[in-house]
């Protein structure tokens, strides 16, 4: 009988009376129903998460692809000023020649 006259023995008996209104009050079911709800929200982020960053590698990709057709674009619109600032100084370098020629002209009569 000395059995009940020990600590340990009624802590056991408390642990195993405690355990049991655990599962009477079917705690382990509404800890799992938590635990799945829990799951299926982070679940539910992840694959929110995954679309956002598919959406943006898209704009990634289509912003670079514009920022290159952009430069392309500035390249040609340099070379289109050139040539026709080369066209403007070859105009001008000709007009100037024949103005020289007419005033040389003029002097001489």
């Amino acid at each position: 009988m000395s059995f009940f006259h020990q600590a340990e023995t009624w802590v056991l008996v408390a642990f195993i009376l405690f355990i049991a209104l655990l599962v009477y009050l079917k705690v382990p079911g509404k800890v799992a129903a938590m635990l799945d709800d829990r799951a299926s929200k982070i679940a539910s982020e992840l694959a929110e998460a995954k679309r956002l960053r598919e959406e943006a590698q898209a704009l990634l990709a289509e912003y670079q692809k514009k920022r290159v057709d952009a430069e392309r674009d500035a390249v040609n619109i340099i070379e289109q000023a050139k040539r026709e600032a080369e066209a403007f100084a070859q105009e001008a370098r000709a007009k100037l020649s024949e103005t020289l020629d007419r005033r040389s002209r003029q002097a001489e009569q």
